[in-house]
C-alpha cells in the first residue's frame, strides 16, 4: 500500500496543492460569489505557476471546494449516476432512498435529485479551472513546448468534463474561457452536436502536443494515449446517440491510433485495480491517488462492506453491491469476477467469506447484501476516507472492445473485430465470442462483454445509452428475476420497486433544477418537465 509520501514524488497527485487558486476560482459557472474573485494578474508569471494552475485542475476529480465535497463528484455522486443504473450493481437501501430512486428507475426520480445538481456544479468548477489554465498559461513566458504540453493537458481535463455532462444531459452550457465576475453567467444551452464538437476539438488539440509518456515523477498527466482514447469513446458515444454516423469511422481512426503507441492487456486482471500494478501498461489513464485528506479517492467509504467489528476505520457504507442475476452469470472461468467482487477478506483475525446464502447474518455482518467491488478497495484508508488506489478511467481493454464496438457500427463484425474482442476474453479466461452473429447480436453481446470487462470502472450509463434498447431490456429482466430471487434481508432495492417497462426518457437524466432556477436559459429534457426548467424538444 502506497504511503502518503508517495506524493511528494509526482508533480500531478500533489493535489492538495489545489487549495492554491481556490481565490481564483468560482465555485460553478451558476454560482459564483463575488469575494471568490481576485484580480489574477499577478499570479501567472512563470512556469511554476502555471503547474501550480495544472494541477488545480486537475484536483477537481479528487476534491471540491466548499460548499461542495468530495462526494459530489468522482468520489461518489457522479459514480452512483454512471453505474445504478445498469444490471451490474445497486444500493442496498429501501427504493425510495436518494440512492435507489437512480437505479431503480423510481417515478420520485425527479430534476430536483441532489445529486444531479452537486456533479453538474463540481464539472463546471474543474472546467472553469482548466479554462484558467487555458486562458491565462499561454502568455507566460517559459519553453513553448513546455507550454504548449500545459495547455493541451488543461484541455484533456475539460473536455473529461464535457464528456460526462453531455454523456449525462445531452447538450450544455458551453463555458471556454475563465469567469472572472459574476456578470453575463448565464449561457444557454448548446446542442449535443455543437457539445461533441468541442469535446472533439479540445482532445484533438491536446493529442497533437502531448507526448506518449512522461517520465516516472509525471505519472499520471494525460499522455496522447489518453487524448486520443477520450477522443474515440466520445465519437462512438456522440454517433450511437444521435450524432453524425460518420463518427464511428472517426472512432475506428482514434482507436487505430492508440493501438500503436506501445499499450498491452494486462495477464493479471485484478492487479490493476489493487495498488499493486499502477504502472501497467495496460493503464492509459488513471485517477492518482494518496492516503492523504484532499488527495485521496473516496470511493472506499462507499463500497466498503458492513462488518461486526468494523473493518474500514473511515465508516463503511456498502452502497454499491452486486445484483445477483448478474453476479451469478458470470461464466464459471471467468478471473474478472474474482477480480471485480469482493468475496472473502480477514477481519478480526477470522476469514470472512461471502456468499448469497449468509443472509441469515445481522445487517452488520457482511453477507447481509450482496457483496461490494474489489476495485478501488483500500482497506488501509486512513479515517477521513482518504484511499490510496488509483482510479483506472482509460484502459487498453476498453479500446479493444470500443475499436470491435465501432468497426461493428461501420460495417458490421469482421474478423478484426473478432479478433478484438477475443483477445480481452482470453485474458478473462473466458471461450471466444460467438462466431457468425449479425450486427445487431454482435454489438449487444459487445454490451455484455463491457459489463464484464469494465463493471465499476464509470463507464456504465454511457454504454447502456449507446445500446439502449438492449441494455435497459437487461436492465427489465433483473426486475423480474428479483421476484423469484427475493429474500429477508434483501440482497437489492431493484425488488422493492419494478420500473418495467422503463421510460425512455432516461436516455438522458433532467437538467437540475436549481441550474434552472439559477440560469433560466436552460431548457429541459423531454419526459421531465418541471415547472422550472423550459420545456424542450431535444438537446
Amino acid at each position: 500500500m502506497r504511503n502518503p509520501t508517495h506524493t511528494i514524488r509526482r508533480a500531478v497527485p500533489v493535489l492538495l496543492a489545489g487549495a492554491l487558486l481556490a481565490g481564483c476560482q468560482d465555485k460553478s459557472f451558476l454560482t459564483e460569489n463575488p469575494q471568490d474573485f481576485v484580480a489574477p494578474t499577478n499570479f501567472y508569471k512563470n512556469e511554476n505557476d502555471a503547474l501550480s494552475a495544472l494541477t488545480a485542475a486537475y484536483a477537481t476529480f479528487v476534491d471540491q471546494n466548499s460548499p461542495l465535497s468530495n462526494s459530489d463528484y468522482f468520489g461518489r455522486n457522479l459514480f452512483m449516476l454512471i453505474e445504478y443504473p445498469t444490471e451490474v450493481t445497486t444500493s442496498r437501501l429501501s427504493a425510495t432512498n436518494e440512492r435507489s430512486l437512480i437505479g431503480d428507475f423510481h417515478i420520485q426520480f425527479s430534476s430536483s435529485h441532489s445529486y444531479l445538481q452537486t456533479v453538474w456544479e463540481a464539472a463546471y468548477h474543474g472546467i472553469n479551472r482548466a479554462n484558467t489554465v487555458i486562458d491565462r498559461v499561454p502568455s507566460i513566458p517559459m519553453d513553448t513546448v513546455r507550454r504548449a504540453q500545459i495547455v493541451g493537458e488543461a484541455k484533456f481535463l475539460r473536455a473529461m468534463h464535457y464528456y460526462f455532462l453531455a454523456g449525462l444531459f445531452g447538450g450544455v452550457p458551453l463555458k471556454l474561457h475563465e469567469t472572472q465576475t459574476i456578470n453575463g453567467a448565464n449561457t444557454a444551452r448548446a446542442s449535443a452536436a455543437d457539445t461533441w464538437a468541442q469535446i472533439e476539438k479540445d482532445l484533438t488539440d491536446a493529442a497533437a502536443v502531448l507526448p506518449t509518456s512522461w517520465p516516472a515523477g509525471d505519472f499520471g498527466r494525460a499522455t496522447k494515449g489518453a487524448a486520443l482514447t477520450l477522443l474515440g469513446k466520445a465519437y462512438l458515444q456522440s454517433a450511437s446517440t444521435g450524432g453524425s454516423a460518420g463518427d464511428f469511422q472517426k472512432a475506428v481512426d482514434a482507436f487505430h491510433q492508440v493501438e500503436t503507441l506501445g499499450y498491452s492487456l494486462d495477464p493479471n486482471y485484478a492487479s490493476l485495480f489493487d495498488g499493486t500494478n499502477e504502472h501497467s501498461k495496460e493503464i492509459i489513464w488513471s485517477m492518482q491517488n494518496v492516503e492523504v485528506d484532499g488527495a485521496g479517492g473516496y470511493l472506499d467509504q462507499w463500497f466498503a462492506p458492513l462488518t461486526s467489528p468494523s473493518i474500514y476505520q473511515a465508516g463503511a457504507q456498502n452502497q454499491f453491491q452486486a445484483e445477483r442475476p448478474f453476479y451469478d452469470s458470470y461464466n464459471p472461468n471467468d478471473i474478472r469476477k474474482a477480480g471485480t467482487w469482493l468475496t472473502s477478506f480477514v477481519n478480526d483475525g477470522k476469514t470472512v467469506t461471502w456468499s448469497w446464502t449468509s443472509g441469515i447474518q445481522s445487517s452488520s455482518q457482511y453477507g447481509s447484501t450482496g457483496p461490494v467491488p474489489r476495485k478501488y478497495l483500500d482497506f488501509n484508508a486512513p479515517s477521513n476516507g482518504a484511499g490510496g488506489i488509483d482510479y483506472p478511467y482509460l484502459r487498453y481493454a476498453d479500446v479493444l472492445l470500443s475499436l470491435a464496438e465501432a468497426i461493428d457500427d461501420v460495417s458490421g463484425p469482421n474478423a478484426e473485430a473478432y479478433s478484438l474482442v477475443n483477445q480481452v476474453r482470453a485474458r478473462a479466461k473466458v471461450p471466444p465470442m460467438t462466431a457468425g452473429l449479425s450486427q445487431q447480436v454482435f454489438k449487444d453481446s459487445l454490451y455484455v462483454e463491457r459489463r464484464f470487462e469494465l463493471a465499476m470502472e464509470g463507464h456504465g450509463v454511457f454504454d447502456m445509452r449507446r445500446d439502449w434498447e438492449f441494455a435497459k431490456g437487461r436492465v427489465e429482466a433483473n426486475m423480474a428475476q428479483m421476484k423469484t430471487l427475493n429474500k429477508s434481508p434483501f440482497t437489492s432495492s431493484v425488488e422493492k420497486y419494478d420500473a418495467r417497462p422503463i421510460p425512455d426518457k432516461w436516455k438522458l437524466y433532467p437538467i437540475p433544477v436549481t441550474a434552472c432556477e439559477l440560469n433560466p436559459l436552460l431548457t429541459q429534457n423531454p419526459g421531465w418537465d418541471d415547472g422550472v426548467c423550459k420545456a424542450s424538444t431535444g438537446q
